[in-house]
């Protein structure tokens, strides 16, 4: 299926979908989500380094019994002598396309680092990305766009980005939250 997780800056994204990344590759349970069997992963992250990432899943390995039981992969700009390029362009896509061949899940994390062509706040500048991830959910595989909350308080840019999406999930702070409890 195709799903997007979105919330405000610094409300802890990243890690819920490391958390998915993690349970999705074992099979295992996730907050009230089980997968049914071990699943391959890529993480494709525009924001931070791969030691960020890996340093952040090895407190997720600590904190939980086993390891993952398929391949967790992770792409990020450091890593790549060109950077991550535009997935709203055919080259991106065709450049990440070979990557994908044996992935059951792809996660892009965040929309706004990955793609870059396009105006946000107009439908035409999605449709490139909903054609690419409608073929690949025709492929038997799944993606989860991370995204950026927008003033308003819903998913930032164009509404028809969740035209195509199984599931659309708003991550908050609940309503006596306090600074001092963190993300």
């Amino acid at each position: 299926g195709l799903a997007m997780i979105y919330a405000p800056r610094g409300l802890g994204k990243t890690w819920f979908a490391l958390g998915l990344a993690y349970a999705v590759a074992c099979g295992s349970s996730f907050i009230k989500w089980d997968a049914p069997r071990p699943q391959s992963v890529l993480f494709i992250d525009g924001e931070m380094p791969l030691s960020l990432m890996q340093e952040r899943m090895q407190k997720i390995l600590n904190s939980n019994e086993m390891g993952p039981h398929s391949p967790l992969n992770f792409i990020t700009p450091d890593t790549q002598e060109n950077g991550i390029p535009d997935l709203s362009s055919p080259e991106g896509q065709n450049q990440n396309n070979g990557l994908l061949e044996d992935v059951e899940l792809l996660i892009l994390n965040n929309l706004s680092t990955l793609v870059r062509s396009g105006r946000e706040n107009e439908a035409e500048g999605w449709l490139p990305l909903q054609e690419w991830a409608l073929k690949l959910r025709a492929k038997g595989k799944s993606l989860v766009f991370i995204h950026h909350v927008g003033k308003a308080g819903q998913q930032r840019g164009t509404s028809r980005r969740e035209d195509v999406l199984d599931t659309v999930l708003a991550l908050r702070r609940p309503i006596d939250y306090t600074t001092a409890e963190g993300a």
